[in-house]
């Protein structure tokens, strides 16, 4: 089977472009407390109201959100990137994407390591596999989302990553310039490198010009926005510029529970918001915020997610939250990129062993604090698949990516079971070999008698 069109040609819908793919044959580079739902263990605090008095972080206040691209319900569908080919054989088989968040950190050039992590694993899978997206987190580019850093920090270091890319925002995306961070930009808007380059209104349009980047702008419909599939509905929240706390305003709440209600009941629900309600990290705790509104939405909707995702803790956990008897996975990607990695707290003085249950229903199955590395997820009708690579960071190569953690979620009964993920396509095994019948044994020789 063929790859995908947009695969193999860089080409979407309309006159999008994602990268400019490699000649045929060439070689590849070889470097480059209390809660909704009872009480939680203290032990391991999980958001940032256990533990305030470690989280004296600045707070900026609430950024005032762009205008839309267009009117509500700000739905952006997979068809606008793709083929109407590469639709129908997403529809008839998986729809596979990759995520992560936290990547463009220019002190550092972890966020290209992930890259080519990422590109490597696209490049590895069968045709029929091939990532459809990479769904960015939040903070694409530190540390206050600056139109001038796009280009060294998001268009070259996806310059040979195949697919395309969409995004939510982080708190970097919408921070104002911080005097601690170097001069203030008298001009400078909260959100404009991340408007500029994701709710653009020429899709067709380059998005770096001094780079060798062959990637064009996105232009989705807002701030926050509904990603449809033919396998799963994406909803995608801003949780604002809180360094420890999301923030939400009432007319963005009335819309997420607007589009649960509206979700397809017959395919994978998704929800995306870069403060993560849940973090055992030392630095990044989750949020309250967000897991109230979250949790409340889907209360009073009834509608409830298969799967969480978030970023802005620099490393990986899954936690399963059990809420009317349906595991809620909730996971952390946010490793990818961020130069300092962050660690979890230890308990009686050693990294914490999972699973390891918390109270309230909440469990830490698994975490990985001291690698980069993405989420990969295979989304059916019936089952997500997600299988989390993980390396060592190397400046001077890309060595294969490690499975750090895989899981299997059942859509249909909203349950979770660890260690079926997917990984690297495994060979076919040997044949074993036809029995050969036992040769009849060789009749003794006799030396003949010496004569006397």
């Amino acid at each position: 089977m063929s790859p995908f069109r947009f695969f193999t040609t860089g080409q979407g819908a309309g006159k999008r472009q994602s990268h400019k793919p490699p000649i045929t044959g060439a070689a590849a580079p070889a470097n480059l407390t209390a809660s909704s739902t009872g009480l939680r263990n203290t032990i391991f605090p999980v958001q940032a109201t256990a533990t305030a008095a470690q989280f004296k972080l600045p707070h900026y206040p609430f950024q005032p959100l762009p205008p839309a691209n267009g009117p509500a319900p700000y739905r952006f569908d997979l068809s606008q990137l793709l083929s109407a080919d590469d639709i129908t054989r997403i529809k008839n088989g998986t729809l596979v994407f990759q995520t992560v968040g936290d990547t463009g950190d220019a002190r550092g050039r972890q966020q290209d390591f992930v890259s080519a992590l990422m590109t490597q694993d696209a490049n590895n899978l069968p045709a029929e596999k091939k990532p459809a997206f990479f769904y960015h987190l939040g903070d694409v580019v530190y540390f206050a989302g600056d139109i001038d850093k796009y280009g060294a920090n998001f268009y070259e270091t996806y310059t040979d990553y195949p697919g395309f890319v969409v995004a939510i925002t982080g708190n970097h995306d919408c921070q104002p310039d911080d005097p601690q961070d170097g001069p203030v930009d008298p001009n400078k808007v909260p959100f404009d490198g991340w408007i500029q380059n994701f709710m653009s209104t020429n899709p067709a349009q380059l998005g770096s010009l001094k780079t060798n980047s062959n990637r064009t702008q996105m232009d989705l419909p807002n701030v926050f926005w509904t990603f449809t599939t033919p396998q799963a509905t994406i909803i995608g929240l801003c949780s604002n510029v809180g360094e420890t706390e999301g923030e939400f305003h009432q007319d963005q709440i009335d819309w997420f529970r607007g589009e649960l209600k509206a979700a397809d009941p017959n395919l994978a629900l998704i929800v995306t918001v870069h403060h993560p309600p849940f973090s055992g990290d030392v630095e990044h705790a989750g949020s309250s915020v967000v897991e109230q509104v979250l949790f409340d939405s889907f209360n009073a909707t009834k509608r409830y997610p298969n799967l969480i995702l978030s970023g802005h803790v620099h490393n990986y956990q899954r936690f399963t939250n059990v809420v009317q008897n349906m595991q809620i996975p909730c996971v952390v990607a946010g490793a990818g990129g961020y130069t300092k990695l962050g660690t979890l707290h230890k308990i009686n003085g050693k990294d914490p062993t999972v699973p390891l249950p918390l109270g309230g229903g909440l469990t830490l199955e698994q975490y990985d604090q001291t690698e980069f590395g993405f989420l990969r997820l295979e989304v059916s009708k019936n089952q997500i698949v997600g299988t989390y690579f993980a390396a060592l960071y190397s400046p001077t190569t890309v060595p294969p990516a490690n499975i750090r953690d895989s899981f299997t979620i059942y859509v249909a009964n909203h349950t979770v079971t660890t260690g079926t993920g997917g990984g690297k396509p495994k060979p076919p095994k040997p044949k074993p070999p036809k029995p050969t019948p036992p040769k009849p044994p060789k009749p003794p020789k006799h030396k003949p008698k010496k004569k006397r």
